[in-house]
């Protein structure tokens, strides 16, 4: 087709061409680490990612983020499924779908919420409606020079629940991009349980190496 002749889809981790019809190439699917990882953040919430944070995840990431490569959220939303799938799955269920907001700022600038594009497609894979729970007031650049948890008292003024009846009750699987520290996370989570979320199971594309 056309289009796959002028603008040819790459695979996110090594960047070979790829058929439009798939996430990935089949090397690169094939080296998927085999078990999710699986951390707890610091309000004691699981999360789960397909991947650690390094090699060609990370450069995948960050040209996710940075360099406008929407392509890759779906090999991410789908390994992050295959990771529910193997965890979540097990013995507990989810209703909404939901990610971690960036202010209208940010997205103006960048063009997208990162994390929006892989909760809509985790979403749509999983059977679930994705909801916009949550919404972001204050960007906050000079976080990344605090303390874990300096960081969530900090977050957790930076939230808020959009409307506390799409949440009372529910389980909800909210999504990230990256846990680090995992204080944005636990602030979030914590902003929605505090509005009466039942529960919320957090995941991401990766966790980063303590």
């Amino acid at each position: 087709m056309l289009l796959e002749w002028l603008f040819p889809p790459k695979c996110p981790y090594c960047e070979r061409t790829i058929r439009y019809d798939m996430t990935e190439c089949l090397c690169c699917r094939a080296a998927y680490p085999l078990d999710p990882r699986i951390e707890i953040t610091p309000k004691g919430d699981i999360c789960i990612a397909p991947f650690t944070y390094e090699g060609n995840v990370a450069q995948a990431l960050r040209n996710f983020k940075f360099r406008k490569t929407v392509f890759n959220s779906r090999s991410f939303s789908a390994a992050i499924v295959s990771a529910i799938r193997k965890t979540y799955y097990k013995d507990m269920d989810f209703e909404i779908v939901t990610d971690v907001p960036l202010t209208h700022s940010r997205i103006r600038k960048r063009g997208y919420n990162q994390s929006e594009l892989i909760a809509r497609h985790v979403a749509r894979l999983t059977d679930k409606p994705f909801e916009e729970l949550l919404e972001r007031t204050v960007d906050s650049e000079y976080q990344h020079y605090l303390g874990r948890e300096e960081r969530i008292k900090h977050n957790k003024r930076y939230y808020n629940v959009i409307s506390a009846e799409q949440v009372k009750g529910k389980t909800i699987l909210l999504i990230d991009d990256i846990m680090t520290s995992g204080a944005t996370l636990s602030s979030c989570s914590e902003v929605l349980k505090d509005a009466g979320a039942e529960r919320v199971l957090c995941a991401s594309v990766a966790i980063a190496r303590k």
